[in-house]
C-alpha cells in the first residue's frame, strides 16, 4: 500500500473515531454504576477512562505522520527540477514534521506508555485497598460492594458495548495488518480490553438472575488485578523496546501496544502461529497431513464424548466415612441424608451434591482473637495491641449480694476470651443446612451460619455472666460456670433446631477490664498471706493444745469435755441465780460434777501440761491446807495458858517478840541526859556502791 497522507489520514480518522467511541463507553459506564449504584460499572468505566489516553496518543501520532508525509510530498515535488537544488544538504533543518515525529517515536510514546503503566498499577492498587476494607473488621468508614438493582438494564448496556468494542477492536486489528496502520494495534488491544471486562460483568449479571452474586463480586476484584497485570506487560514492553533493534523503515511499536490483547483482537492470527509452532516443533508440515486433517474432522465429536462422559462422572459422588451429603436441586434438598458410599444424582446443572464433614469439630471464637499465641498472658498486658480487634468487655456484678444495699447496684466489667468448640449433631445435617448458609460475610470472615451461631452464644454468656459476681467468675468456680453455660447453650440450639452438638465451651481468659486490675493482684497476696498466717496459727495452736493435753488424739475429746462442763457450769450458775428449786439445782451440780470428772480423767490420761499444773494445784491445795491446821493447832494448844493467865501471857509474848527482833535492829546507848539530847534520824537506804564516807574513814585510820 501507497504510504501517503491520505492514508494517515484514514488512520487517524480512525483513532479518532475509536477515541469518541472510547469516551462514550467510559462515560455511559461512569453515569450508569454513579446513579445505579454498582461498583462493577464503576472499575470498569476507570479502565475506560484510563484508554482515552491511547487512542489521544494514536491520533497525536497518525496526525502528525500525516503532516510528515505532506512535508515529503512538497520536499518531493520541489526536488523534481534537478536544478532546484538550493535546499539539498539541509537534512532535517528543513523538515520540521519530521522532526516532530521522530521526538514522538523516541519520548513521547515511551512517555505515555509509562504514564499508562503509571495509571494502570495505582489504580489497580487503590481499588484493591478499596475492597480489602469490604473485609476489614476494623472499616469506620463502612466502606460497601454495591450491585445495582436494574439488572436488566445493567446486563443490556454490558452486553452492548462488548459487542460493539469487539466489532471495532476487529475492524481496526485488520487495519493495523497494513504496515502503515499498525500502530492501531495498540487501540484495537484496548479495546478488546473493554470488550473481557464488559464481557465479564454480564456474566456475573446472568448469575444474578439465579440470585449468585459471588461471580459479580469475583468480576469487581479480577478488574483491579487486570490493571495491574497490564501494566506489569507495559512496562516489560518499555524495558524490551530499549533493547530491541530498530529496522530501517519500520515504524516502532509503542509499548502500550499490548500483544496478549493483540491476539485477542486477533484470534485467527493467533490459530495460525499455533500451526507454524507445531509445524517447527516436528520439523514438516504435519497440519497438512491425513492424521491432522482426521483429528480437525473428528474434534466435534471428541469434544461431544468428553462432555458425555464428565456428565456421566459428574453423576457419581463418594461419601466419605466422616462425610454426609445431601442433592440438591436449583438450591432445594431432595431426598434424605445420603450415609458414607455412593450417591447417584443428576449431572450438574439439574442437580448438585453438598458434602459435609460431620464428625470435624469446628472452633467458633465468641470474643476476641490473639494475634500470634504466648505461652502466658497477664492481667497487666495491653490487649489492644495483643489482640487482632479490640475487646468488648462483659457487665458482671462488682460485689457479691451481701445485705448491703448499696453493693447491688454495683458493676464491673470483665474481658473474656471464650472459644466454643463444636459439630453437627448425629441427625442433624438437615437441620444444620436449613439454619443457614456457608456464604461468607464480608468484613466478619464468618458464614452466615457461624454468625447466627455467634450471636446466640454471646448473648447467652452476656446474660449468665449478669447473674455472677466478679469473685465468682475469676475464682475456682469458673468451671462450673463454663458447665452451666454450655449445659443451657446446648438446649437453646436444640430449641432453635441449629444441629449443633456442643464438644465443649471454654473460658482460656478472664480478667478485669478496669485500670484498678492491679488491686486484684493485691487480694491474691493478701489471701496468700492470709492462708499463710492461718496456717501457723493452726500449727501453734495445735502445738499448744498437744502441750496442754499431751496427746494429740485426745485434744478434740479434752475440747468438748471442757466446753460441755463450761456449759453445766453455766447452767448451774443460772439456776442459782433464778431462784429455781433445790432439786433442779441439786441435778444441774451433778451434771457438773460429771462433766468435771469426765474432762479430768482425760486430761490425767493425757499427762499433759494441764495435768501437770492441776496435779501441782492439788498438791499446793493440801500443803496449804495442813499448814493452816498446824498454826490453828498451836493457837488452840495456847488457849488454856492464855485462859490460866492472861498478863503473863501477853507480857512472854510480848517479849517473845523482842526477842526475835532485837537481835537483827542496831541499838545506840546515850550516857547523858535524854532531855538534853536531839537526835535527827534520816531514813536513807544508802547505796554501797556510793558510800565514800567509811573509805574515807578507813583512810584516815590508816594515816594515823
Amino acid at each position: 500500500m501507497r504510504v501517503d497522507h491520505q492514508a494517515c489520514q484514514k488512520a487517524a480518522s480512525t483513532a479518532g473515531s475509536g477515541l469518541l467511541l472510547q469516551i462514550g463507553i467510559a462515560a455511559i459506564l461512569l453515569i450508569f454504576g454513579l446513579l445505579a449504584r454498582d461498583t462493577a460499572f464503576i472499575f470498569a468505566s476507570l479502565w475506560v477512562w484510563i484508554g482515552v489516553v491511547v487512542w489521544v496518543g494514536i491520533l497525536i501520532l497518525y496526525f502528525q505522520q500525516k503532516l510528515e508525509r505532506l512535508e515529503a510530498l512538497e520536499e518531493s515535488e520541489l526536488a523534481i527540477d534537478d536544478n532546484s537544488s538550493m535546499f539539498d544538504g539541509e537534512g532535517e533543518n528543513i523538515r520540521p514534521a519530521a522532526k516532530r515525529l521522530k521526538l514522538l517515536h523516541k519520548w513521547v510514546m515511551p512517555s505515555v506508555s509509562l504514564i499508562l503503566a503509571f495509571l494502570l498499577a495505582f489504580t489497580g492498587y487503590v481499588l484493591i485497598q478499596h475492597l480489602r476494607l469490604l473485609e476489614s473488621p476494623d472499616d469506620t468508614l463502612r466502606t460497601s460492594l454495591y450491585l445495582t438493582s436494574l439488572t436488566g438494564w445493567a446486563l443490556a448496556i454490558s452486553l452492548a458495548f462488548a459487542l460493539t468494542g469487539f466489532i471495532f477492536s476487529r475492524f481496526v486489528a485488520g487495519m493495523a495488518k497494513v504496515p502503515t496502520w499498525s500502530n492501531l494495534r495498540g487501540g484495537s488491544s484496548w479495546m478488546v480490553g473493554n470488550t473481557i471486562l464488559l464481557s465479564a460483568i454480564a456474566v456475573g449479571l446472568v448469575f444474578r438472575f439465579f440470585d449468585n452474586d459471588a461471580v459479580l463480586v469475583w468480576v469487581c476484584w479480577a478488574i483491579p488485578v487486570f490493571m495491574i497485570a497490564v501494566s506489569a506487560e507495559i512496562l516489560i514492553n518499555f524495558a524490551l523496546n530499549l533493547y530491541r533493534p530498530r529496522i530501517a523503515g519500520q515504524l516502532p511499536r509503542p509499548a502500550f501496544d499490548s500483544k496478549t490483547l493483540s491476539l485477542l483482537a486477533a484470534p485467527d492470527s493467533f490459530v495460525r502461529s499455533i500451526n507454524e509452532a507445531i509445524n517447527y516443533q516436528f520439523g514438516f508440515d504435519i497440519t497438512s497431513s491425513w492424521g491432522y486433517q482426521l483429528l480437525l474432522r473428528s474434534f466435534s465429536w471428541l469434544i461431544a464424548l468428553a462432555v458425555v462422559a464428565l456428565l456421566a462422572v459428574d453423576t457419581m459422588v463418594i461419601v466419605e466415612p466422616t462425610q454426609q451429603a445431601v442433592r440438591l436441586r436449583q438450591g432445594a434438598i431432595v431426598g434424605d441424608v445420603q450415609e458414607p458410599g455412593l450417591l447417584w444424582k443428576l449431572p450438574w446443572p439439574f442437580e448438585t451434591a453438598q458434602v459435609v464433614e460431620v464428625s470435624r469439630i469446628r472452633e467458633l471464637p465468641l470474643t476476641f482473637q490473639w494475634k500470634e499465641d504466648r505461652p502466658v498472658y497477664l492481667w497487666s498486658d495491653n490487649l489492644d495491641t495483643l489482640a487482632v480487634s479490640k475487646p468488648k468487655p462483659f457487665i458482671v456484678t462488682g460485689s457479691s449480694n451481701s445485705g448491703d444495699a448499696t453493693s447491688e447496684d454495683v458493676l464491673a466489667l470483665l474481658d473474656v476470651r471464650a472459644v466454643l468448640q463444636y459439630r453437627i449433631a448425629k441427625d442433624g445435617l438437615l437441620d444444620w443446612l436449613t439454619f443457614g448458609s456457608d456464604q461468607l460475610e464480608r468484613r466478619t470472615q464468618r458464614s452466615k451460619r457461624e454468625l447466627g451461631l455467634l450471636a446466640i452464644t454471646q448473648q447467652s454468656l452476656t446474660t449468665m455472666l449478669q447473674t455472677k459476681t466478679l469473685n465468682e467468675i475469676i475464682s475456682s468456680d469458673r468451671a462450673n460456670f463454663t458447665a452451666e453455660v454450655k449445659e443451657a447453650l446446648q438446649s437453646k440450639f436444640n430449641s432453635l433446631e441449629t444441629g449443633v452438638e456442643i464438644v465443649s465451651l471454654t473460658l482460656p481468659f478472664l480478667k478485669p477490664a478496669s485500670s484498678d486490675r492491679s488491686t486484684f493482684e493485691g487480694v491474691s497476696v493478701s489471701r496468700q498471706a492470709e492462708s499463710r498466717l492461718i496456717s501457723a496459727s493452726e500449727g501453734w495452736a495445735d502445738n499448744v493444745l498437744t502441750y496442754t493435753v499431751g496427746d494429740s488424739a485426745l485434744v478434740e475429746p479434752v475440747i468438748e469435755a471442757v466446753e460441755a462442763y463450761n456449759n453445766a457450769r453455766s447452767d448451774w450458775d443460772a439456776l442459782r441465780t433464778s431462784g429455781a428449786s433445790s432439786a433442779d439445782i441439786e441435778h444441774a451440780k451433778k451434771r457438773m460434777d460429771t462433766e468435771e470428772s469426765l474432762a479430768m480423767t482425760l486430761l490425767r490420761k493425757g499427762n499433759g501440761a494441764a495435768s501437770i499444773r492441776i496435779d501441782n494445784a492439788h498438791v499446793t491445795r493440801w500443803v496449804e491446807m495442813l499448814d493452816a491446821w498446824s498454826r490453828a493447832s498451836k493457837v488452840r494448844g495456847q488457849i488454856t495458858a492464855y485462859k490460866a493467865s492472861p498478863e503473863i501471857y501477853r507480857q512472854r509474848t510480848y517479849m517473845a517478840v523482842l526477842a526475835r527482833r532485837l537481835p537483827q535492829l542496831r541499838k545506840y546507848i546515850v550516857g547523858i541526859d535524854p532531855n538534853r539530847v536531839n537526835v535527827d534520824l534520816e531514813l536513807q537506804t544508802i547505796n554501797p556502791l556510793l558510800n565514800f564516807s567509811e573509805s574515807i574513814d578507813i583512810d584516815q585510820g590508816a594515816g594515823n
